[in-house]
């Protein structure tokens, strides 16, 4: 038999003081003491402890320890009636742990420097050598600060010691969950454990391990939600044909039974005598009108929020309840339908009943604070894009000086994703939970008649069960391959890594995939969670306010309303807009063409139209001649633009509007110069001036890439001799 296993069977076998402190002899033989006389210290302390137990009830020095542990131990670390220090009393208790006699609980175990005392075990001992497999594994791991290693070997040491194990593959996912959450170095274990296979999974954070949430049955969100118990049943019911006729989206199950348990336990608090839906009037369905809204009012969000107006939560709620009798009444007409008994003999809830209540006003309110939000949101979205690429470039310049710096490393990587997820949403409008399960299976290779390539993006299904393709344009693509390239980076691969991802919102496990939204700083796939969170810091970073003063705080949702007042603004045909975000209706996008009208944008244009001609003339937007148009055709190849030249390929469009500097198809013109130092002078005083009034960080960060933008055509033109300065502008008027 091991000394493990002799080591247990004592530990269970009837309490015997003389057998114990024998075998804890025989150990100390092998045990690797600091000094000569240490051994004899450590046994007199276990004797002193063994006074202690003597005096314990408990047939065994399992059960004698169990009572130690809560009164004896205790008492002892607060000082009271522990024995003298010349008894070593610390020694006479880790001698029992670290002989594996007894298994001490997470509480006594966390408060002891645990290395100290495996460092006198033999090299051969099992949790010597699960330290020493753990810390080989440390040294290829690329995540948290050095230190958390140290703090993730002595988490998995304190785990077997605690759970009796032997090996690193006794360890379960449930043993990571014994310590606090606050406790450090869990998610560093957690990532050695599956990088040496003791795990057979991907990496979770300390978030995704403790968010075990079930998915719940029909009728157990029925019991969830709080449904008195003699309508559980027709709700159970209900859910169930919902889910299979309509649409088994757990967040709108979750929902309607929510709704049905506030109406339900109204109706047994006013109406007790009622314990059927077949016995409910209209003029008790009528009653739960306004309870909802005063229910509502109570149960409004306590976070600040622009407007202090009801919202329309207590509308959502009242239509979840017509039409849960509508559908039922009518379900009842089937022939065999379990619904005939609950179908009650008249409508008790119609559309007209909530009219007159509020919710028209309500509705209004909350339009014009969506129109509010997004004037805000236009106004702000270019500062708070502008700070978070000048932090990214900021970390990585300092990074490209300083490589091995981990904690530049651990900056660039965080300012990096504050930089990629806002643009992402932005550049293609999908939803939070759709680009969480974007994987780079979802990234289409097409090819057109001609030869010439695109991309497409699949998106998979998620509010409507129903996928899409959208294109993936420059800003899209970029941001699509700057992503890869840094999750290959943080991995080291040449590929994205399949990962595990568990679907926060149906509440199940999606299938091991390489996911785009992984590896910020742990090597998993990112949630919701964390992307809510990313977007608040930088908008709170960038200074983002409200028209009223109020803090901006970006939401994923805010990137598809800016997405789709970009697109209207562009001209973007209504049902084009429609079909990139996934809309169920056109309805859901007039809400954006509510805000800028075709009239509004037409009669500015009449307007500006007329200035125009009257600084350059009525000849300045004639038709031009067939001359005039070979002429230009022939300069198209290289085009003056005042400022520079541009070589960007005819008949390509230019997403900058052919003005802008930092453009890769843009040569500044040497004779320009003078231009650029006063555009510079220009732009530097403003940019003085924005830092003495205090402006917020996304605006001066906007301000300095301009002025980047400028010293960079000014560099380029420099960098031009004269003759080929002569020949370029020579060429772009030729």
């Amino acid at each position: 038999m091991s000394a493990l296993g002799r080591a247990r069977e004592l530990g269970a076998a009837p309490y015997d003081r003389q057998v114990l402190i024998e075998y804890l002899v025989e150990q100390m033989r092998g045990w690797r003491f600091r000094h000569r006389y240490d051994d004899s210290r450590m046994l007199s302390a276990v004797r002193a402890s063994f006074d202690v137990t003597d005096q314990i009830e408990g047939a065994t020095l399992a059960d004698r320890w169990a009572t130690f542990e809560v009164d004896v131990w205790r008492r002892w670390l607060a000082g009271q009636d522990r024995p003298p220090l010349a008894a070593r009393w610390g020694f006479g208790v880790w001698a029992l742990v670290i002989s594996r006699l007894v298994q001490p609980a997470w509480s006594t175990i966390a408060t002891v420097r645990i290395g100290d005392w495996t460092n006198i075990l033999p090299a051969d001992d099992p949790l010597v050598l699960a330290r020493q497999r753990i810390e080989d594994a440390a040294q290829t791991c690329a995540i948290g600060h050095p230190r958390s290693y140290d703090q993730a070997v002595n988490m998995a040491t304190r785990l077997m010691l605690t759970r009796g194990a032997d090996r690193l593959e006794d360890l379960t996912d449930a043993d990571l969950l014994i310590p606090p959450a606050s406790t450090k170095g869990a998610d560093v274990l957690d990532v050695l454990l599956c990088q040496l296979g003791v795990f057979d999974r991907t990496p979770r954070s300390g978030t995704a391990r403790r968010r075990t949430a079930p998915r719940h049955t029909e009728r157990e969100l029925a019991l969830v939600a709080g449904v008195p118990e003699p309508f559980v049943e027709v709700v159970g019911l209900y859910l169930e044909a919902y889910a299979r006729r309509l649409s088994d989206t757990y967040p709108t199950l979750r929902h309607k039974a929510s709704a049905l348990g506030h109406f339900f336990r109204y109706l047994q608090q006013t109406h007790p005598g009622v314990t059927s839906c077949a016995q409910i009037t209209p003029a008790q369905a009528r009653g739960f009108v306004p309870a909802a809204v005063e229910l509502a009012r109570t149960s409004q969000r306590t976070k600040a929020r622009k407007g202090d107006a009801d919202s329309t939560t207590a509308h959502s709620w009242l239509i979840e309840v017509r039409v849960f009798f509508a559908d039922i009444s009518t379900w009842a007409t089937e022939t065999d339908s379990p619904f005939a008994a609950h179908a009650p003999s008249s409508v008790v809830l119609t559309r007209h009943d909530l009219l007159d209540t509020g919710f028209v006003k309500a509705r209004k309110r909350q339009q014009a604070r969506l129109t509010s939000t997004v004037l805000d949101l236009q106004r702000e979205i270019p500062n708070i894009r502008a700070f978070a690429l000048r932090r990214w470039h900021d970390t990585g310049h300092a990074l490209r000086n300083q490589p091995d710096d981990t904690t530049l490393i651990r900056a660039e990587r965080a300012a990096f994703w504050d930089w990629a997820l806002p643009e992402l949403l932005l550049t293609s409008g999908l939803r939070i939970e759709e680009a969480c399960e974007l994987t780079t299976f979802d990234v289409l290779r097409r090819s057109l008649p001609d030869g010439r390539l695109y991309y497409l993006l699949h998106i998979k299904p998620s509010k409507f069960d129903r996928a899409r393709v959208i294109p993936i344009g420059d800003q899209l693509g970029r941001v699509i391959a700057e992503i890869i390239r840094h999750v290959r980076a943080y991995y080291g691969t040449d590929h994205v890594p399949p990962v595990d991802r568990r679907d926060e919102h149906e509440k199940k496990p999606l299938p091991r995939a390489p996911y785009l939204l992984q590896a910020i700083r742990h090597p998993s796939a990112v949630n919701t969670n964390t992307i809510r969170g990313r977007l608040r810091w930088i908008s709170e970073q960038a200074g983002a306010t409200h028209a009223d003063g109020s803090p901006l705080i970006l939401t994923p949702h805010d990137c598809r309303r800016v997405f789709a007042s970009e697109h209207l603004n562009a001209h973007t045909p209504v049902h084009v807009i429609q079909a990139l975000l996934g809309h169920a209706t056109i309805n859901t996008v007039m809400i954006y063409a509510k805000l800028y009208p075709d009239q509004f944008v037409t009669d500015y244009r009449k307007a500006m139209r007329g200035l125009y001609t009257d600084v350059h003339g009525p000849s300045a937007s004639k038709t031009p001649t067939e001359a005039e148009w070979a002429e230009f055709t022939a300069s198209c190849s290289l085009r003056d633009m005042g400022t520079h030249v541009c070589a960007l390929p005819t008949g390509e469009h230019c997403p900058r509007g052919l003005v802008c500097l930092g453009c890769g198809h843009a040569q500044p013109k040497k004779s320009a110069l003078p231009v650029f130092r006063r555009m510079l002078h220009s732009h530097n005083r403003a940019l003085d001036k924005a830092r003495e009034h205090g402006e917020p960080a996304g605006q001066i960060a906007a301000r300095e890439l301009e002025v980047e933008r400028i010293r960079s055509a000014m560099q380029r033109a420099q960098e031009l001799t004269d003759g080929a300065g002569e020949a370029l502008e020579a060429a772009a008027t030729g």
